[in-house]
C-alpha cells in the first residue's frame, strides 16, 4: 500500500494586505486529509525561513511511490514567467530580489519529486488581482512598472504532476465562500476531496465547475496534469461501481 502524504501551508498575515482566510482553509484541508489517510504536516503564517524549513523537513519525509499532495493558500506573485509563494514577512519585494525572497512553485515540485513519489499534486489558492504596476501591488516599494505581478503564472509540470489553480492566469481571486470562513475555491474542494471512488481530475473538475458557477463565471479555476493513471486519494473496497465514478463527467453533481 503506498503512502499519502501532505504539506499544508495557509499564511493570512502579512504585513501589507493581510489574508482572513488562509489559515482556516489550510487547517481545514489538512483535517479532511488526515480523515483519508494522509499524514499531513499543517504550518501557518511562516515567515521566510520557517516556510523553507518545513518544505524541505516534508521533503525528507516522503516516503518512495508516496501520493504526495502540496496545498498553499496565501498571496503569491509571477515573475518572467514563474510563480513564487509568498511568505508573509517578504513585503519588500522587487526583480531584483524576488528569487530570494519567496518561493518558486516550479522548484518546490522539482525538490518533491527527488524521493521518487508516485505522483505529486500542488494546490495553489492564490490571491491574483489585475494590477500590473509594482508600486499599485503588496510587497513592492519600486514605482516603475517592472514585469512584476501579483498571482501565479501558467506552470508546466514535471511527469507525475497535477497543478490546480484556484483561478485561471491573469483573473481576479474572487474570495470568500457563503461559509464567511473559507475561500470559495477551498469551500468546495471540502465537498468533494474526501469522497471515495473518485479519481482526483474529476475531483478537481467538479469543484472548479462548482466556483465558476457559485461566482458566475467570474473565477475559473485551472489545471495542468502529467499524471496519465486514474489517481484516487480514497477508495472505498465496497462501491459496487468504481468505474463508473471514474468516467464521471465534471457536469454530473456529487450530491
Amino acid at each position: 500500500m503506498f503512502q499519502r502524504q501532505a504539506l499544508v501551508i495557509g499564511n493570512d498575515t502579512y504585513r501589507v494586505k493581510p489574508r482572513r482566510t488562509c489559515v482556516n482553509d489550510a487547517n481545514d484541508i489538512s483535517c479532511a486529509l488526515r480523515t483519508i489517510g494522509f499524514i499531513s504536516h499543517c504550518a501557518t503564517n511562516l515567515e521566510s525561513q520557517t516556510m523553507l524549513l518545513r518544505i524541505n523537513r516534508f521533503r525528507e519525509s516522503i516516503a518512495p511511490n508516496a501520493i504526495v499532495v502540496v496545498y498553499f493558500s496565501g498571496r503569491a506573485v509571477q515573475y518572467n514567467g514563474h510563480t513564487y509563494l509568498m511568505p508573509i514577512d517578504n513585503n519588500w519585494i522587487s526583480s531584483e530580489n524576488v528569487g530570494q525572497s519567496a518561493y518558486n512553485a516550479e522548484e518546490i515540485i522539482g525538490i518533491m519529486h527527488t524521493k521518487g513519489p508516485r505522483a505529486v499534486i500542488l494546490i495553489l489558492d492564490c490571491a491574483r488581482p489585475y494590477q500590473t504596476l509594482v508600486g499599485e501591488t503588496p510587497f513592492f516599494v519600486d514605482r516603475e512598472p517592472l514585469g512584476l505581478l501579483q498571482g501565479m503564472a501558467p506552470v508546466h509540470p514535471p511527469p507525475s504532476t497535477i497543478i490546480a489553480n484556484s483561478c485561471e492566469a491573469g483573473a481576479t481571486f474572487f474570495g470568500l465562500a457563503d461559509n464567511y470562513r473559507n475561500s470559495i475555491y477551498t469551500y468546495h474542494l471540502l465537498r468533494y476531496i474526501t469522497r471515495p471512488n473518485i479519481d482526483i481530475d474529476t475531483i478537481f473538475r467538479c469543484v472548479a465547475l462548482n466556483v465558476e458557477k457559485s461566482t458566475n463565471g467570474r473565477q475559473r479555476p485551472d489545471r495542468y496534469s502529467s499524471v496519465y493513471e486514474l489517481l484516487y486519494l480514497v477508495i472505498n473496497s465496497h462501491s459496487k461501481n468504481l468505474a463508473r465514478s471514474s468516467t464521471m463527467q465534471p457536469d454530473q453533481q456529487l450530491r
